[in-house]
């Protein structure tokens, strides 16, 4: 009972942190309406690509990602300031770049709302994006269902287990086993179904921007220790226009398989050459999401996990 609720903690953090982080952005929209107001004029409106962090580690993998670069000017009392925030909430990249960009032409008049006590902060719309509150009902909606339906499902499912396993002793390693199995089936699913609608997403001529080879800091528990392991990756990032919108991406076969090998990391990115061109394949409903080869045929061999899972659980429970 004890790891049911020690679970229960595990999975109840995460939509925990996520309401944190909601009501100090919305305490943040509050104390924004009290802003003040100013007449302002876009100066630059385009798009940009910024390294960011996979995780919140300090030494976590980097990628490539696409935002919306508005920068505004406004007039208080005769000095001219300029800002680029465009909302409250964290441009997190990849997500409305061509859309902000149409909003927000340059040379558009706009009202500019701007903090009195600290002038140089401003932003141009006030409140949180619908889809960032619809965003997190679903992600705690996911999680709430995964605490009720997981942990009561996998209690069940270890009773039923101790019934016709050989040895009840080993009920919940093939509880575990299943449950892992089904969890790794789901992953690949969605793996294969994602490959499938990109092979139909439109092709643009894309170009090899830049390569190289990245390395981060991977941690891991082993016998309550905790190891620290050098990986290596490719960084091979191309770049492609879609409406006259410029975006990049690292969407290259290889390109996103770490090794704590550098000299293998640097083989796989030898491969190719800045200025080469590539066919891109771009989500139209977000050109961000693109890929160059959705082909993949190895992908059919991550069913092995989850095979191999259901196929130790039956030697175990047998």
């Amino acid at each position: 009972m004890k790891d049911i609720w020690g679970l229960y903690l595990i999975l109840g953090a995460v939509p925990a942190l996520i309401l944190v982080a909601a009501i100090v952005k919305y305490v943040e929209v509050l104390k924004a309406r009290n802003w003040s107001t100013a007449q302002g004029r876009i100066v630059m409106s385009t798009s940009e690509d910024r390294r960011v962090k996979k995780g919140v580690d300090s030494d976590s993998d980097t990628e490539t990602r696409n935002f919306a670069k508005i920068v505004y000017e406004y007039k208080i009392a005769n000095h001219t300031y300029q800002c680029d925030r465009v909302t409250i909430g964290e441009d997190l990249g990849n997500s409305e770049v061509a859309e902000t960009i149409a909003r927000y032409p340059v040379g558009k008049a706009v009202t500019v709302y701007y903090n009195p006590n600290k002038r140089t902060q401003a932003v141009l719309e006030r409140d949180l994006p619908p889809f960032v509150w619809k965003g997190i009902l679903i992600i705690i909606g996911v999680l709430v269902a995964l605490i009720v339906g997981g942990v009561v499902g996998v209690e069940k499912l270890a009773s039923f287990m101790r019934g016709i396993v050989r040895n009840p002793a080993e009920a919940p390693f093939v509880t575990g086993c299943l449950v892992f199995a089904a969890l790794t089936a789901l992953f690949v699913y969605a793996f294969m179904k994602q490959i499938a609608r990109a092979k139909r997403w439109p092709v643009v001529q894309g170009q090899i921007a830049s390569v190289d080879v990245t390395n981060y800091v991977n941690k891991s528990d082993d016998d309550g220790r905790t190891r620290y392991t050098t990986m290596y990756r490719p960084q091979v990032v191309y770049s492609y226009d879609v409406n006259g919108v410029r975006y990049k991406g690292e969407g290259v076969p290889g390109s996103q398989m770490a090794t704590s090998s550098e000299a293998s990391a640097k083989k796989s990115a030898a491969k190719f050459n800045v200025g080469l061109l590539v066919q891109v394949h771009y989500d139209p409903a977000n050109p961000t999401q693109s890929v160059v080869d959705p082909r993949a045929g190895w992908a059919v061999l991550l069913w092995i996990v989850p095979v191999g899972f259901v196929a130790l659980a039956y030697v175990v429970g047998h």
